[in-house]
């Protein structure tokens, strides 16, 4: 029993609490559930500003059935009253926690003096002020002359000779530099200096110092040939072990060679003079060595023209004069005295013989032809193609050229090359003179049939750093539909956006964004190597490294033909080789010629021209020895000894056997000879034509390669080194001229 005050006092406490949070939760109740109430007031219904302007029957708000069940049972337990007296509560008098509620949320009520009535105003709010954002940092456009780049040089040569090593790698790197700042390809003439430069370092046992500079040099000029050759021999001799070093600049250094038309142009002539060479001394060598072999049998048949008092050697003399001589002092030329000679030896030749050398004599013909072709298409220097390569490069030197091609485009009696404006206005661009590249960006435009799509991405470029970005944008758009497959278009698109992002509303950044994205993705997917592209600071934000300035094309370049020296290379060679003349005045004789040549020997039969005999070589002749059949195929000597039985004695049998003997030494000995002097000569002798004519040309190319080493045509900044040259013939003559004097000597002793 005691203990029931004390339970009772439990179940009092335990009452409050519960009532107690639901007195605080009812009392903060929000706006929103008291508007979705019935129990408005009557500030609170529409069309009034008083309660005491209201009708007494509008008072009276019933009780609304959309009240949840939660707000009747929170009322329920704060008033624990009936119904009745919570609608008397509705009828004008709210609770305490009500009117403390209404006080806080009613807006504050200006009183009109006009009226005496106060009415209820919502704050106005004010309008948000425009976002101001900084805009996005300006494009450079860097001013750089080649008086600054030669100060650079300068600068680098006085703290070496000063020994000042910390000042002169300051300077280096201030060349790279600028050099990165205007997008120079390649800066020749400063990295040929580095290259000497580096010669003396190495000659002063400083190999360290000298790959740095070649280094240098390289970074300078990544397309100079010579300067990655000179970088291949300095890591060979530092270490020669690592041949992945050198073996990779110098695989570099024949890609750059091949692609640039200064240095492959002069190194395609050489090639091409070498092998013109090689089909003459082809020809004269397959010539010379049939009628070697036939001489004899032509001096027999020629003896017999003569009376029977005529001695052998003056008919033998006489021929001669008349083969070698004649067209010598009449000046015919090489190609003609080889006729000469194959006419007088075809009745005694077979038809492959007969059509080897035939075929050796047209293309000796056309060599001259072919070398005046060789000099129109290879001439690179002193032409306006190589004034636009130069501007194309942008290095040092080159603002001689562009005042020269400015000239030109001022000057009306002149006529002016797409190419050449294009190639200006890309030059002025990438020194700054931005208004001066715009200018003849038009020109060239204006001179195009097409859109061209380098044109009017670099003409956008100029726009875009001037602050034009929707012309800019214009033309990157034209620039994209001309060639879908240039990706410098869309990604210089997106730093348009980009930009136009930095300044736009806030509504407008979102879609400006993906509009950059987009175009950025577009671009790397047409160039994978966009992928590892990296955005310069923003403080050296310089247009020639943040925008991509698409160069002009090699097929872009204007014609180099220059007829007129290949006409002057034709006339001086048809004097040397077919006596004078031009077109088909200087080559069709000798073709007529070669064709008479191949076809005389089919009436060797019908001339009774003499034969070899298959046993001692001597000629075979029917006018020598009447008895003879048409199809004999031995002398008369050796018909007596061998075929006819008893018509000789033994010791005359023996005799001639020893004379046949010596007949094939003799051969033998002059093959091997004349094979050991030209490979292929001696299989020629032995009767192999066509591998003979094989193996002469090829070592015939490779010699006349060693011999012509020094080029017909003068690339810049000097030659290839000795040993680019000489090793791939050596590699090619040697091996060659030994194999064909082993096959040689294992014929002969078969």
């Amino acid at each position: 029993m005691p203990r029931l005050p004390l339970l009772r006092l439990l179940s009092l406490m335990m009452c409050l609490a519960v009532w107690m949070p639901a007195r605080q939760a009812h009392a903060q109740k929000p706006r929103s559930t008291a508007q979705k109430s019935p129990r408005q007031t009557p500030a609170e219904k529409p069309g009034y500003d008083d309660p005491s302007m209201l009708e007494p029957s509008e008072m009276t708000v019933e009780p609304s059935s959309e009240l949840s069940e939660e707000e009747s049972s929170e009322e329920e337990s704060d008033e624990g009253s009936t119904r009745a007296g919570r609608g008397k509560n509705r009828k004008g008098q709210k609770s305490r926690d009500e009117e403390e509620e209404a006080a806080q949320d009613a807006p504050p009520v200006d009183e009109k003096p006009a009226t005496g009535m106060t009415v209820e105003t919502k704050p106005v709010a004010p309008a948000p002020l425009p976002v101001v954002r900084p805009p996005p940092p300006p494009i450079l456009a860097p001013r750089v002359t080649d008086a600054d780049l030669q100060a650079a040089w300068d600068k680098w040569r006085k703290a070496v000779a000063a020994l000042d090593m910390e000042s002169a790698r300051k300077a280096q790197t201030e060349l790279v530099s600028l050099k990165d700042d205007v997008a120079a390809l390649d800066m020749e003439s400063l990295s040929i200096g580095f290259i000497r430069a580096a010669e003396g370092r190495r000659k002063a046992n400083d190999g360290a110092g000298a790959l740095q500079l070649l280094e240098h040099a390289v970074s300078l000029s990544p397309n100079l040939p010579y300067a990655r050759l000179a970088l291949a021999e300095a890591h060979a001799r530092r270490s020669p072990g690592d041949v992945g070093a050198y073996s990779g600049e110098l695989k570099a250094a024949l890609s750059v060679m091949l692609k640039d038309p200064r240095y492959r142009r002069p190194a395609l002539a050489d090639l091409g003079a070498v092998f013109l060479v090689a089909v003459l001394a082809t020809a004269a060598v397959v010539v010379g060595v049939l009628f070697l072999r036939r001489a004899r049998f032509f001096f027999h048949d020629f003896h017999h023209l003569f009376p029977r008092a005529a001695a052998r050697w003056q008919s033998a003399a006489l021929a001669v004069l008349l083969l070698i001589g004649t067209p010598v002092a009449l000046r015919l030329g090489l190609v003609p005295v080889l006729l000469i000679l194959l006419l007088s030896v075809s009745l005694y030749l077979s038809k492959l013989e007969r059509a080897v050398g035939a075929l050796l004599l047209v293309a000796a013909a056309f060599v001259p032809f072919a070398a005046g072709k060789i000099a129109q298409t290879s001439a690179f220097a002193g032409t306006v193609a190589e004034d636009v390569y130069i501007l194309e490069r942008g290095g040092l030197s080159a603002e001689a050229v562009a005042d020269r091609v400015r000239a030109r485009s001022e000057n009306k009696q002149q006529k002016i090359e797409f190419a050449e404006l294009f190639a200006l206005g890309r030059f002025e661009a990438r020194r700054g003179q931005l208004d001066e590249a715009i200018t003849h960006y038009k020109a060239a435009s204006a001179m195009s049939n097409a859109p061209h799509a380098a044109l009017l991405t670099n003409w956008a470029n100029a726009l875009l750093v001037k602050g034009e970005t929707d012309e800019a944008a214009r033309k990157y758009a034209e620039a994209s539909a001309a060639d879908p497959g240039l990706a410098a278009p869309a990604f210089n698109l997106a730093e348009v956006y980009r930009r136009r992002a930095a300044v736009a509303p806030d509504s407008e950044i979102g879609s400006e964004n993906q509009k950059a994205r987009d175009a950025l993705q577009a671009a790397q997917r047409l160039d994978s190597s966009l992928l590892m592209w990296q955005r310069p600071p923003e403080d050296r934000l310089f247009m020639n490294r943040l925008l991509l300035a698409p160069a002009l094309a090699e097929e872009d370049l204007p014609p180099t033909d220059d007829p007129a020296a290949g006409e002057r290379v034709e006339a001086q060679l048809s004097r040397r080789l077919l006596g004078g003349g031009s077109g088909l005045t200087a080559w069709g004789l000798p073709v007529l010629g070669a064709l008479l040549a191949f076809g005389l020997g089919f009436a060797g039969q019908s001339m009774k021209a003499s034969r070899e005999c298959e046993k001692c070589g001597r000629p075979v002749c029917r006018r020598c020895d009447k008895e003879l059949g048409v199809a004999s195929k031995m002398c008369a000597q050796c018909v007596n000894a061998f075929s006819r039985k008893g018509a000789v004695e033994a010791r005359v049998r023996a005799r001639k056997q020893i004379e046949i003997e010596r007949h094939r030494q003799w051969e033998s000995g002059v093959s091997y000879a004349i094979g050991a002097l030209v490979s292929g000569a001696g299989h020629l002798f032995q009767g192999l034509t066509v591998r003979g004519t094989l193996y002469a040309f090829f070592f015939l190319f490779a010699v006349s390669g060693v011999l012509l080493r020094s080029g017909v045509l003068r690339a810049p900044y000097g030659e290839v080194p000795l040993y680019l040259k000489l090793a791939p013939l050596l590699l090619l003559l040697i091996p060659l001229h030994l194999l064909t004097l082993r096959g040689l000597y294992r014929r002969q002793n078969e």
